[in-house]
């Protein structure tokens, strides 16, 4: 956490308030998610929630951009409404250049990394937002807003950063590498380089609901 003109600024990671994720009870706001509850990961169908971190942050005039939260346009990946992001959120990426890097299609590049692609940026949502950080039991990466796919790693110990027992699923991206594949996504123009169609989800809606709009009974019941 860092300190700007006075007001306190925590944490670069996770998701807005009504951000939808998919869970065992269909597409929930995050807010409304708590420990125990199942949500849908890519890798490993529902996995439990093992922890929740929530918390305000405050976004004065000043900061710079790239502590401001990021803006994903409605569409980016079956978004329905634009979608914002803290901007060290990690999000996954399948797609050939990562490939021709890491010798696998998939690679998590924080979110801040992707402004420039498909009208990805950097902006000010309000003066204050309210942030949900998941954590599971491993490395998970989870379904939000559609078929966005979103990091979301296993807490390790801060003394031991190898921590053997908690293998990172996936190789998060910085520096001149991650530039590289973001020049390429580009480049492509690839619109399914972030997730999927979310009519390819098993057993929930074909995507979430409008905001202001009831949420869908539970469809596995």
């Amino acid at each position: 956490m860092a300190a700007l003109d006075g007001l306190l600024i925590t944490g670069q990671s996770g998701f807005l308030a009504g951000t939808m994720v998919a869970s065992n009870l269909g597409w929930r706001p995050v807010e409304t998610l708590k420990v125990g509850d199942k949500v849908l990961t890519f890798d490993h169908a529902m996995q439990t929630v093992a922890d929740i971190q929530r918390e305000t942050v405050l976004l004065p005039h000043g900061l710079p951009a790239t502590l401001h939260p990021v803006r994903l346009p409605r569409g980016v990946c079956h978004n329905r409404r634009d979608l914002w992001l803290m901007p060290d959120q990690g999000l996954l990426v399948e797609c050939e250049a990562a490939l021709d890097v890491l010798g696998d299609p998939f690679a998590v590049v924080p979110v801040r990394l992707l402004c420039g692609y498909r009208g990805i940026d950097a902006g000010r949502p309000g003066e204050r937002v309210e942030i949900t950080t998941l954590a599971f039991h491993q490395d998970e990466v989870i379904y939000v807003e559609g078929g966005l796919l979103a990091h979301c790693p296993a807490p390790r110990q801060v003394l031991d950063e190898t921590d053997p027992l908690q293998p990172a699923l996936y190789e998060r991206l910085t520096g001149a590498a991650a530039r590289f594949l973001v020049n390429c996504l580009i480049d492509d123009d690839d619109d399914d380089a972030l997730g999927c169609n979310p009519a390819d989800l098993p057993g929930l809606p074909i995507r979430p609901p409008r905001p202001g709009r009831p949420i869908a009974a539970n469809p596995f019941g």
